[in-house]
Order: structure tokens, then C-alpha cells, then sequence
């Protein structure tokens, strides 16, 4: 087990250089004056404009630009905003509540998406089994805006269950449980969805029938064997969907004001803050392959055929 961790590690590390180093193209190589703006309304001066320059290496080839960020990354450094304020202190103030409006989502869906799927499984073809599916269809088709301003007017507005807006740099669980809801809505109809298909699947297998026909309780046979198997890809969508909710949380945080990652990003790319981005996104890289790496040693857990050795 250890080898297999040290191996994956050493394994991100290139993964992790060619991600940020497409990022870092696409962000500094864009076309146009990349001080246009940085200055409000009037044009910068030429001592600001040659500051800027030289403080983003700007003037030196693309591969010495990225060497340099690199050099730095390896530090810890993820560099600077164009307000000269650390990348790194505007992550850890949206860090958390990204991460905690994320995990809440992945709870929510995980529970009822698994939930809904073992139900319709077991009884495949009834009420409940019909009822999951138009659900399901129908949040898939409905787009995530539209399902964040029904749920802020029916829940927040009109019922008042639930805060129509996040108030605080450090909000409460409760004030984050509806756009938890919101956010984790869709991934619920592709858990449970793919959770019935691959129990269904499983529950046929001859393996299944072999043990309930040497005396395995239903109960047992379905828990132990069947049900196990069938989380694998469950498990492998909800380790992806975790770090695509990180970063891709931008409707949902921007429709209940939630200072989070998204927000950060989407606003860094609009005044062309490349440290912004680039930073930002090269610690999402991170924990997404960190989450991966946790994904598969859950496999062992799951199917003891499963080996890492």
C-alpha cells in the first residue's frame, strides 16, 4: 500500500506540471495589452506599466515565466494579485466555505442518490422505481440557475426555511444548506441513476444467485456482495464530482452570495487577474488529484480483489 502511494504521488507531480502549464499559457499568452484596465479608467503610467512587467516577468519568454512560477510553487508561493495581495491569503479566506458548501453537496447527494438507487434496484419496475426516474429527468434537464432562484423563492422567500442569501465571510452551516441542496440536486440524479443500473446489473450476476442458493440470506447477499460491487463507480463519479463542485460552484455561489473559490476565479478572469487564476486553479489541480488518490484506495475497502500492491 505504501508503494502504490508513493508511486500515485510521484505520478501527480507531472499531471500537476502540465495542467498549471496550460493554464499558465492560456492565461499569460492571451492576446491584448495585459495592463488594459488595471488602472481604472485612465491609461497606466509608464513606470506602473514597466513595474507590472517586470513584476510578471512579462518580457521574458513563456517558458522562463513559467519556470520562475514554478520555482516559486515549489515554495509554497502562489503568487501575487495585481493589488499586490498573496494569492495564497485570498484562497484560505474561500477555502472553507467553498470546501464546506462542496462536502455538504456531496453528503446530500450521496445519501439520497444512493438511497433512491438501492430502493429502485431492489424493486425495479414499480411506483417508486417510475417516480425516481421522471425525477431524475427532470432535474437533469432543468438548468442550475433556474433550480437556485425557484428554491431561494419558494424555500427562502415565500416558505422562509432556509436564508435567501449568505450574510457573513464565514457563514453557517444553516445558511449553506440550501445552496448545499441546490448545488448537490443534479449530482443526486446521476448517483442514483447510476447506482440502480450497476445494482441491477450486479444483482443478476451468477455470483449473486450462487450465494443465495448455498443459504445466503437476500439481506446478506445483496449488502455484502451486490451492493458493494455496485458503489465502485458511484464512489469514482462522487471523488470526481467533489472537485469539479469546487471549482465549478460559480452560478450557485454568485445566486446566494457565497465568497467561495468559483466566485474568485470567475471575477479574476474577468479583470484579466492571471496570478488570480492561475493560483486558484493550480490548487484546485491539487486537490482534485489528492481526492482521486483517496478514491482509489476506497476500492480495496469495497472489493477486496481490488489490490494495490
Amino acid at each position: 500500500m505504501g508503494t502504490y502511494i508513493i508511486r500515485r504521488i510521484l505520478q501527480m507531480i507531472p499531471v500537476i506540471l502540465g495542467a498549471t502549464f496550460l493554464i499558465f499559457a492560456m492565461v499569460f499568452a492571451l492576446p491584448g495589452d495585459p495592463v488594459a484596465g488595471k488602472c481604472g479608467e485612465r491609461p497606466c503610467s509608464p513606470a506602473y506599466r514597466a513595474a507590472y512587467i517586470q513584476k510578471y516577468n512579462l518580457d521574458k519568454p513563456l517558458p522562463v515565466q513559467y519556470g520562475k512560477y514554478v520555482l516559486n510553487l515549489a515554495k509554497g508561493d502562489l503568487g501575487t494579485t495585481s493589488n499586490n495581495i498573496p494569492v495564497a491569503d485570498q484562497l484560505k479566506l474561500r477555502v472553507p466555505v467553498t470546501g464546506k458548501l462542496a462536502l455538504m453537496a456531496v453528503l446530500i447527494e450521496t445519501g439520497i442518490g444512493i438511497l433512491a438507487g438501492v430502493l429502485t434496484g431492489i424493486r425495479r419496475g414499480g411506483f417508486l422505481d417510475n417516480l425516481v426516474l421522471v425525477s431524475t429527468l427532470v432535474l437533469i434537464s432543468i438548468p442550475i440557475f433556474v433550480i437556485g432562484n425557484l428554491a431561494q423563492l419558494y424555500l427562502g422567500t415565500r416558505l422562509g426555511w432556509f436564508p435567501v442569501t449568505v450574510t457573513s465571510s464565514n457563514p453557517s452551516v444553516y445558511q449553506l444548506l440550501l445552496p448545499a441542496i441546490v448545488l448537490g440536486s443534479l449530482s443526486v440524479a446521476y448517483v442514483s441513476r447510476l447506482m440502480r443500473t450497476n445494482l441491477v446489473e450486479n444483482l443478476r450476476s451468477d455470483y449473486v444467485r450462487t450465494a443465495i442458493s448455498k443459504g445466503l440470506t437476500k439481506r446478506r447477499a445483496y449488502g455484502l456482495h451486490a451492493l458493494r460491487n455496485s458503489l465502485i463507480p458511484v464512489v469514482t463519479f462522487i471523488g470526481f464530482d467533489f472537485g469539479a463542485l469546487l471549482g465549478g460552484a460559480v452560478v450557485t455561489e454568485g445566486i446566494f452570495n457565497i465568497p467561495g473559490i468559483g466566485g474568485y476565479v470567475f471575477r479574476a478572469i474577468r479583470v484579466r487577474d492571471g496570478a488570480s487564476v492561475v493560483g486558484a486553479v493550480t490548487f484546485l489541480v491539487i486537490v482534485y488529484l489528492v481526492v482521486n488518490l483517496l478514491v482509489d484506495l476506497l476500492y480495496g475497502l469495497l472489493d477486496p480483489r481490488i489490490s494495490h500492491e
